[in-house]
């Protein structure tokens, strides 16, 4: 599909009560806009439909060691934890992503992933690639407290489901959250207006009407039928090249009316993501809490997912 065909560009501009406000309370609004919870990578939603993924693919031996540290709750009843926990650790909100500008082919460390700002000289850096590292390496330190391992469980739930969002492996507009939209003709997405990021995070899941349980079984079905378990391996960098490369193709410009044809197309992205973050994340879990699941998996494997759906390379 050519990518000037995915949506049509609308007049959307500022509101005219936001242009009469000062610099200050622009900046302001901007701060509120930041925190807002459309702004943060896949919405509740996505991050449990990644775990009940997960879930699927947990050897019994995971699911002891789970059992251990989380007591009565889930993985998918953690999966959103890090976004509460941000609130009042906001030194922690740089860990969800990387930017990665718009212009580049992929990852670079030292230009797309900064120091640590509460400890220039750690060797682990402040974005959602190292950070992934930095808490599997603590999730399999038994001399740790089983509470700072299960902290470090429930970062990895969040933070590998945050990779898979491409929009999380995007610097250009603070990964869209500053590319105003118009989703199905509508400016206003729930409570917030519309932006790009918002829209990726929830208002295309939500668009498809399917109960959770539904939602589930669609994305484990696409995993069999496209034999998506081979992928289930890589590195974060690899992860967050790939996300990059759908945020690309997937980039609208400020003002853009998002269409029908823009969120048919790009769902199928959206379920890929999902479905293979789930798998990414019980291979982790997996390899350093219990036996792996995935023998078939084939770490390092850079080739894009093709859905079900989808007859043609994207």
């Amino acid at each position: 599909m050519n990518a000037v065909s995915k949506w049509k560009i609308g007049h959307l501009g500022c509101p005219p009560q936001l242009k009469r406000v000062s610099r200050d309370v622009g900046v302001a609004l901007l701060l509120l806009i930041a925190a807002a919870p459309q702004s943060w990578a896949w919405g509740r939603e996505g991050h449990r439909l990644t775990a009940l993924v997960a879930e699927q693919y947990l050897t019994p031996e995971t699911q002891a060691q789970i059992a251990e540290l989380l007591h009565k709750e889930t993985i998918a009843d953690i999966a959103s934890w890090a976004d509460a926990y941000r609130m009042d650790h906001p030194e922690t909100a740089k860990w969800h992503f990387v930017d990665i500008p718009k212009s580049a082919e992929k990852f670079d460390r030292d230009r797309d992933c900064p120091l640590s700002e509460k400890d220039p000289k750690s060797p682990w850096r402040d974005c959602v690639t190292d950070r992934i590292l930095y808490f599997e390496g603590r999730l399999g330190d038994t001399s740790l407290p089983p509470s700072e391992r299960a902290m470090a469980l429930k970062f990895l739930v969040h933070l590998i489901g945050d990779i898979h969002q491409p929009f999380h492996a995007l610097g250009d507009d603070r990964g869209g959250n500053d590319i105003h939209v118009q989703f199905l003709g509508s400016r206003q997405c729930g409570r917030y207006d519309c932006n790009l990021h918002g829209v990726w995070d929830e208002s295309i899941i939500e668009e498809q009407g399917l109960s959770e349980k539904k939602y589930t079984e669609r994305l484990l079905q696409e995993i069999k039928d496209n034999h998506w378990e081979r992928m289930s391996g890589g590195q974060p960098t690899l992860w967050a090249n790939v996300s990059h490369h759908y945020a690309v193709d997937a980039y609208a410009p400020d003002g853009a009316l998002l269409t029908h044809e823009y969120v048919d197309a790009e769902s199928k992205v959206v379920d890929a993501e999902l479905a293979l973050g789930g798998l990414r994340l019980a291979h982790v879990l997996n390899r350093i809490l219990g036996a792996s699941a995935t023998p078939e998996s084939q770490p390092g494997r850079t080739a894009l997912p093709k859905p079900a759906s989808d007859s043609a390379p994207r």
